[in-house]
């Protein structure tokens, strides 16, 4: 990241976080927007020291932000990004099953917030024009998901990702979202 990406990451989110134990050990930055006709909570960045990964701080930093948001929504290549908010989140999209209609609608503002546009996958190709990372980042249980909707990384490829926070979410008619009876 550039001076510039870096300092709006910080200051145009409607809500910065920063960990700090004598030194700055992660930052998060989130904003707020309607999203599919649900409100929806942004993930617009995040980054940790590395010896803090895997520790829960996005699911702690998250929970900070969230208030009465039905959606959490990131675009990312990285596939532990990825797993996070599939931890965090009752269901993430997309995923093993087909994105719902209310889930696309979503998937299709955010792309429109993004000012990008996603192939049929949800995936952006390109996003990033490059490996956004110093060397590729992997997780067992993602990357063949990530295979299967045709994300490369090294293209720079990036995946819009939909989280609902709870199962009352899954389903959508009439304007009005019902719980799914299993």
């Amino acid at each position: 990241m550039d001076f510039q990406d870096i300092y709006n990451h910080v200051t145009m989110p409607e809500r910065v976080f920063l960990l700090r134990n004598g030194k700055i050990d992660a930052m998060a930055s989130y904003n707020r927007k309607t999203l599919g006709e649900k409100l929806a909570l942004i993930l617009e960045g995040i980054c940790m020291d590395p010896c803090i990964q895997g520790k829960g701080i996005f699911k702690k930093l998250t929970d900070c932000a969230i208030k009465d948001e039905g959606i959490i929504c990131l675009r990312t290549q990285n596939p532990r990004m990825y797993r996070a908010l599939e931890k965090y989140c009752n269901s993430i999209y997309p995923g093993e099953r087909e994105s719902p209609v209310h889930v696309k609608a979503a998937i299709m503002d955010f792309a429109k917030y993004l000012g990008c546009n996603i192939d049929g996958n949800g995936v952006v190709k390109g996003y990033y024009g490059g490996l956004f990372y110093g060397k590729e980042p992997h997780h067992e249980r993602v990357d063949p998901l990530f295979k299967r909707l045709g994300i490369n990384l090294h293209n720079g490829d990036a995946v819009i990702a939909i989280g609902l926070t709870s199962p009352e979410y899954e389903d959508y008619e009439g304007g009005c979202y019902h719980r799914l009876n299993y």
